[in-house]
Order: C-alpha cells, then sequence, then structure tokens
C-alpha cells in the first residue's frame, strides 16, 4: 500500500480518536504505533499533525471517509491494515474478549469486496470500542513533562537575575500555558514582532497580576519555550483540564487580539486560532463572536 493511503487510513484513525472531544496520551501513543508499523516518513508526520491538533470538521471527515472508501480496494491492501491491526491487538494487554470479538467484525467487513460508507460507519464505531477503548484514561506524564520544563527555566532565570518569584507552581504552570498558546498564533508567520509581543505582555498582565520584573521573566520563558517549538495538543490538553468554560472564551478573545496586534488578522493566524478554539471545545460561534470583533476593531484603526 503506497504512503499516501496508509497516511489516509491514519487521518481516519485520528478522527475516531477526537470522537469524545479530546486526544489522550495513550491514544496518540497508539497512533503513532500505526504510524512507525507503516514505515512513514517526516513529511507524512508533518501532515498527519495537522489532524491531531484538533478535530475537523464533517465535511472535511466526509471526504476523508469517501476517500478511504475508494483507496481500500486491493485484498493486499486490506490485508496491509490487518497486520497493523492485529500488532494492536497484541500489544494491548487490556484487550479482552468483547473487544476481541468486535475487531473480528471489523476483518469481516474489510474481507467483503467493497467498502461502503455504511459499513465504514461500522468500522469507525469498532475502533473507538476496540483500539482506543483503554486508551481514554488521562496520562498523567504529559502534565509532568510541560510543567517540570516550565518550572526548572524559570527557577533558573530567577537565581541568575536575581528575582524571586512569589508565584505559586500551579499558577506558573497556568500562566505559562496560557502564553505558550498565545505566542503559537504570534509565531504563525515565522516572526514574533513587536507589536505582537507588546500584545502578549498585555494579556499576561491583565489577566495575572503580578511585578514588571516577574512579568518580563516569565515572557522570557514562554518566548524560549515557543521557539523550541510547543506541542500544541500537549498545551490544549492541559488547558482543558484546568479552565472553565468562560475562561476560555476569554482566551479566544485574548488569541484574536494577538493575532491582530500588528494591524491585521491573516488567514493563517484565523486559521490557527480555529484549530486551537476547536481542541478546547470553544463552540464555533465563539470563535466567530471573537473574530469579528477584532475586525471591527481593525476597521477603525
Amino acid at each position: 500500500m503506497s504512503y499516501f493511503k496508509k497516511l489516509t487510513f491514519l487521518k481516519v484513525l485520528t478522527t475516531i480518536a477526537w470522537a469524545d472531544g479530546e486526544v489522550t496520551q495513550s491514544e496518540l501513543n497508539i497512533l503513532k504505533s500505526f504510524y512507525k508499523k507503516f514505515n512513514l516518513g517526516k513529511e507524512e508526520l508533518a501532515e498527519l499533525k495537522y489532524y491531531l491538533a484538533a478535530p475537523i470538521s464533517k465535511k472535511e471527515q466526509m471526504g476523508l471517509y469517501d476517500q478511504l472508501i475508494n483507496e481500500l480496494g486491493s485484498l493486499r491492501e486490506k490485508e496491509e491494515i490487518l497486520s497493523a491491526l492485529e500488532s494492536m491487538e497484541h500489544a494491548n494487554k487490556r484487550i479482552g474478549g468483547e473487544e476481541k470479538e468486535l475487531l473480528n467484525q471489523f476483518r469481516k467487513l474489510l474481507e467483503k469486496p467493497s467498502i461502503t460508507k455504511r459499513s465504514l460507519g461500522r468500522i469507525r464505531s469498532l475502533f473507538a470500542k476496540t483500539i482506543f477503548f483503554s486508551a481514554r484514561d488521562k496520562d498523567q506524564d504529559l502534565e509532568r513533562y510541560f510543567k517540570r520544563k516550565v518550572i526548572n527555566k524559570i527557577e533558573l532565570k530567577a537565581v541568575r537575575q536575581g528575582i524571586k518569584i512569589n508565584i505559586p507552581d500551579e499558577k506558573l504552570h497556568f500562566i505559562c500555558l496560557f502564553g505558550a498558546i498565545m505566542a503559537t498564533i504570534a509565531n504563525v508567520d515565522g516572526s514574533f514582532d513587536e507589536l505582537e509581543k507588546k500584545a502578549l505582555k498585555k494579556a499576561l498582565s491583565d489577566r495575572f497580576d503580578f511585578p514588571k520584573k516577574e512579568l518580563n521573566l516569565l515572557f522570557e520563558v514562554i518566548s524560549e519555550i515557543t521557539a523550541q517549538g510547543v506541542d500544541i495538543h500537549e498545551v490544549t490538553t492541559e488547558l482543558n483540564n484546568l479552565t472553565t468554560y468562560n475562561e476560555k472564551v476569554g482566551m479566544a478573545d485574548c488569541m484574536f487580539a494577538v493575532g491582530g496586534a500588528d494591524g491585521e488578522l491573516s488567514h493563517d493566524e484565523a486559521e490557527e486560532i480555529r484549530r486551537i478554539t476547536k481542541a478546547m471545545r470553544i463552540p464555533h460561534k465563539v470563535f466567530i463572536d471573537s473574530k469579528m470583533k477584532i475586525l471591527s476593531h481593525l476597521r477603525k484603526v
């Protein structure tokens, strides 16, 4: 099977993993296992990251399902998928008799001469109940990794600069998660200009009450971790666990304020915000309302 067809299958799996509104670290590990099993390269992984970052629209999903139906045509291609599933089944010790029976049903579906939209719907249900069933548990390592990285950087910088940080670790962690999202949007075009930096600092100072020295230090840390590359899936997953609905709505406004800080809101910036708000389960209406606010403001400037 070609790389393109394997990638289509993985994209479909990713939409199924997003079915409950988030992708856990365990589900992510399952998807990575398929990626390795299929011997895909860096370019394919880069393309898959788009689907891992946030759930896609229903229209995009249907396009993927149609594509998969058309691509899984030969017996050999179906056997490759079954081989990968069997590897997953053997590796997942928590799969019991009921789940194995569901996987057998999936095998029977693939063995049919053709795959229809109806049978694909059954396949989605089977995946959700089998290979992703035991992956719903939260993986606490996800939080610990980002948190350790952030807290260590803050502590080192504070010592070097002779600044005493009087902010609890939990709050520092949250501030950096918040800032990482905003800085990611600012960096969409490959640069983090002074107007965007000013907007991010304002968002931080308006939302969190701390002295200027502490603000500057935290801004340095946020800028550094974002420049090194931030796993948006990791950050949005943590924010989902730490924020209320109203806080998320406020964050949508902040995202657009940073995106439009340089006097315009580009398509790429708006699209990045759309993906992030979807990953954070912020309703599309809130996304549109926040977008219209910043566009109205920019027209007046």
